[in-house]
């Protein structure tokens, strides 16, 4: 059994995490054969309860090797060890890298250039809007996008990845065969049947802990190139990942956000604590001296629009958003036409609105 079998057997094993996993592997540290091992040196291990010593003698079979192997065969899904030439070289260099991550998807994006983007579960319609543009741009750019795939602004920033060029990355808090939340299947599938990637450090048959999510967000800073925090409360999770990617060196991005909105007052904080502003995808882009050309960004709303819809276009850039009451003022517009030249201007695929009628450009 080589240190990779060892590595699959004993993330099966009920009771051992990466942690055990890493006492296990330092103490073989020069063991290249698990099967060499006797009973009498695994019950010497210390610092590991007797309980998980008698799991690994008891489970310790090319036997039950196989049952897990085929298991994984069942589910499609594949797994990739630390000692693999494949694994993320960036997540490798973190203080506690997983030993085994679990996958269904491409694993090459894992070690390709990426920007994770996470928030609020309970995001507001702004921050719904933030996460779905930035991610697109960026995925236009060519720029692949992570995240934990779930409810709010990751959901947004893995769909607003699929909606442009590149590939989104997610990392559960569970098994992939038992995703959470539930509702997000369609979307896992969607990932993966796309050319993306889902994984986990969690085997098969994994439900979601509380515990887990914290744990996840250090795979996600890991395998990033930097870190974008779209919208978060004073105590929201996302600060988790925030000081994973600032132990792991890497750049924190963050998207600021009203004053007086509590969902944006953790983005604010880490803002004034010294996190970039990122107010376009440039302030993201230019950290890693990334240029592209900006002039069809620039001219884009200048073609095919009447003049009340130039009007409003021009509106909704100088003031950012708008409720479409404001609009019928700065305009002088009856609400009736008002709306139906927003209804165009959505189509067109310039204005988006961002909920109880407030517009902005998309």
């Amino acid at each position: 059994m080589n240190m990779d079998d060892m590595y699959l057997l004993l993330s099966h094993i009920k009771g051992i995490g990466y942690k055990t996993i890493q006492k296990i592997d330092d103490y073989f540290t020069d063991i290249q054969n698990f099967d060499i091992v006797s009973d009498e040196e695994i019950y010497k291990i210390p610092n590991i309860s007797l309980k998980i010593k008698k799991n690994i003698v008891n489970y310790r079979s090319s036997t039950y090797l196989e049952q897990i192997k085929e298991n994984l065969k069942k589910h499609e899904m594949n797994y990739i060890t630390i000692n693999n030439s494949n694994y993320p070289k960036r997540l490798k260099n973190i203080y506690d890298p997983p030993h085994i991550l679990y996958f269904k998807g491409n694993k090459d994006l894992l070690n390709e250039f990426c920007i994770a983007m996470i928030g609020s579960r309970k995001p507001t319609n702004y921050g719904v809007f933030c996460a779905t543009k930035i991610s697109k741009e960026l995925s236009l750019l060519g720029i692949n996008i992570i995240s934990g795939m779930a409810v709010g602004i990751d959901y947004y920033s893995h769909v607003g990845c699929l909606n442009g060029h590149s590939k989104t990355i997610a990392v559960l808090g569970s098994s992939i065969d038992m995703p959470y939340p539930k509702q997000n299947i369609h979307l896992m599938n969607n990932i993966i049947e796309s050319g993306g990637i889902v994984l986990s450090e969690y085997p098969p048959g994994t439900e979601a802990r509380p515990g887990y999510f914290p744990m996840r967000n250090r795979i996600i800073s890991g395998i990033s190139d930097g870190v974008l925090i779209v919208e978060a409360s004073e105590k929201s999770g996302s600060l988790i990942t925030m000081n994973y990617a600032l132990d792991h060196g890497k750049n924190v991005f963050a998207i600021p956000g009203n004053i007086n909105s509590f969902m944006s007052k953790g983005s604010n904080k880490i803002i004034k604590e010294g996190a970039k502003l990122v107010s376009s995808v440039d302030d993201i882009l230019e950290e890693y001296d990334i240029v592209y050309n900006n002039v069809k960004k620039e001219n884009e709303y200048q073609i095919d629009l009447s003049n009340d819809e130039g009007k409003i276009v021009t509106l909704l850039k100088n003031n950012g958003s708008l409720h479409v009451d404001f609009i019928c003022e700065y305009t002088r517009l009856n609400i009736k036409d008002i709306l139906g030249i927003l209804n165009i201007l959505e189509i067109k695929g310039i204005v988006t609105e961002l909920g109880n009628k407030i517009y902005s450009i998309k």
